[in-house]
């Protein structure tokens, strides 16, 4: 798993101009290396070790690119944050709740990441040219919504390139870095579709009920 993130929506919490300051004090008993990136009043930004926040006026979300693989101390973290949002917010219904995750599995190159992608037959269309593009898919989108939930399903074969300069400061024994991946990429987004009372929703029993759900869904659809 490479990235997480669980975001709660509300109607606009206008007491976001008064107490974010006590929201960020509150945090940083839990959170070490907290700090303010982007100050604004309706819109905030931090990061601490733990992972990155965004307070808004009318949602907050809990995001980190380096998950535990059974969201165990991302749902503990999700849990400080969210309690002292909505506490200070004094939010009392969720009118959404969305968990994201996203895995990638890497290849040496782009054309082996399209084959793996071809090879799990999720697509039922033969392999002939359309729109003048390429012959065979190599991206597919599901989404499922029911009353209470939804999902959706997103996965594809991609290549992409990281570029970083690091500041001289830094002294590093290289001043740049640079890496290309290859790999399948599935984005899935798990989310309530009524609204939620507060005082019934537990961050950590619904983070790890919601990534159950993902992986014994995601394991059904690449076994057929």
């Amino acid at each position: 798993m490479t990235l997480a993130v669980c975001e709660v929506r509300y109607e606009d919490a206008y007491l976001i101009y008064d107490h974010t300051g006590q929201i960020y004090h509150e945090l940083r008993a839990n959170f070490a290396g907290l700090k303010v990136i982007s100050p604004a009043p309706s819109q905030t930004t931090a990061t601490a070790d733990q992972g990155s926040f965004g307070l808004e006026t009318g949602a907050s979300r809990f995001t980190t690119n380096k998950p535990d693989s059974k969201l165990e101390q991302f749902a503990v973290s999700c849990k400080h944050f969210f309690e002292s949002v909505t506490r200070n917010l004094e939010v009392k219904v969720f009118t959404r709740v969305g968990l994201r995750t996203m895995f990638r599995k890497d290849f040496a190159t782009l054309d082996e990441a399209k084959s793996a992608f071809t090879s799990l037959k999720l697509v039922n269309l033969k392999p002939t040219e359309r729109f003048g593009a390429a012959a065979e898919p190599h991206e597919i989108y599901l989404r499922w919504e029911g009353k209470d939930v939804g999902t959706t399903w997103r996965l594809k074969a991609e290549s992409g390139k990281i570029d970083v300069i690091l500041p001289p400061e830094l002294e590093a024994e290289k001043s740049e870095l640079h890496k290309a991946f290859n790999g399948l990429v599935l984005d899935v987004d798990y989310y309530t579709v009524a609204p939620v009372d507060r005082s019934q929703w537990d961050p950590t029993e619904w983070i790890q009920h919601s990534i159950r759900t993902i992986r014994r869904d995601t394991d059904a659809i690449f076994g057929g």
